[in-house]
Formats: C-alpha cells, structure tokens, sequence
C-alpha cells in the first residue's frame, strides 16, 4: 500500500541536515507547535484558537508527529501530517521526516464511490437489454463525475503533501537561527 502512495505522490520523504544540537532543535520545535491531536477531524475547533503557532502535534525528543495548523478563512486543506525522527552525528542534526496526505478514512469514500459508479454504469449498459431508453448521452457524464468525485480529493491530498513538505524544509531552516 506504501508503494502505492509513493507512487501516487501521496507519501514524500524529506531528509534535513542542520548544524545545531538535538536538544536544542527539540526545544525549538516545541516552541513552535501546540500540543494536539493529528487526526482528520482534529482541525474543526483550530480556527477559534488564539494561538500563534503554525502547528500541532507531538513533539519529543525521540521524533514528532505535527501538521499544520486550520486558519480562520485559509482556504487550503491541510491533510498532510508529518512524521519524523532526529539522529545526532558530530555537530550535525540529521532529520528524517515521512509527510503522509493519506488518510485511513478515504478508503471508505474510494470504495463507496467505485460501488456507487459502478452500479450506475452497469444500469446504464443493461437498460436496452432490459427494454428501457437509457439516454446515450448520460453515460460520458456519469463517467465525466466520478473523474471529478474521485480526482478532486486526490489533488488536494498531493498538493498538502508537496505543500507540507515545502513549509517543513523552510520552518527546520528557520529553528536554526
């Protein structure tokens, strides 16, 4: 399933080397994100928060699970969460990150979606042999949607994790300074 989303461009990876101590950079980064859940639904009441920060999450000194943070009037869907662990070598803080814009609960609407269409399309092909007049027409429409239904929340997911992979290589270049 990981090569799957590595292939669709739903997991990235991002590999960040900086010069400056692991404890520090943990310090930082807990500065800079909210305590909070990362889950799907967790962005309903994070447009009433008064907080400054850009991110919630779990931040420790083993690694970090964070995503961005839902604005009053952002119009970007924020699905990607990031996942990371920090390795110490010399004076060089090397953090792996894993930013995964799929989650667990698209399967249901994929699947939905498929089964919905499909019985569509089927009733459409059947309705001649069955003596009813099927339009012609409405089958490239039908066709036509579930490309929308289906594509749509793709692209939202791709762009969050291009766009949360963008924002984490400027935000661990900024802890530094």
């Amino acid at each position: 399933m990981k090569e799957l989303l590595k292939k669709l461009k739903l997991i990235d990876y991002l590999q960040t080397e900086l010069i400056i101590q692991k404890n520090d950079f943990v310090n930082k980064l807990r500065n800079h994100v909210d305590e909070g859940s990362t889950g799907i639904f967790s962005d309903t009441f994070d447009v009433f928060s008064s907080s400054k920060n850009e991110y919630k999450g779990e931040v420790s000194f083993n690694g970090f699970k964070i995503k961005r943070r839902r604005k009053f009037f952002d119009m970007n869907m924020n699905m990607a969460v990031a996942k990371g662990t920090y390795s110490q070598k010399d004076d060089k803080l090397i953090i792996d990150t894993e930013i995964n814009g799929f989650h667990g609960m698209m399967i249901p609407f994929y699947i939905f979606c498929i089964i919905i269409y499909g019985v569509f399309i089927v009733g459409f092909l059947s309705a001649d042999e069955i003596g009813g007049n099927a339009p012609g027409f409405a089958f490239p429409f039908i066709i036509i949607h579930a490309a929308f239904m289906m594509g749509i929340p793709y692209f939202i997911m791709k762009r969050s994790t291009k766009r949360l992979k963008h924002e984490l290589e400027r935000e661990f270049f900024y802890l530094t300074k």
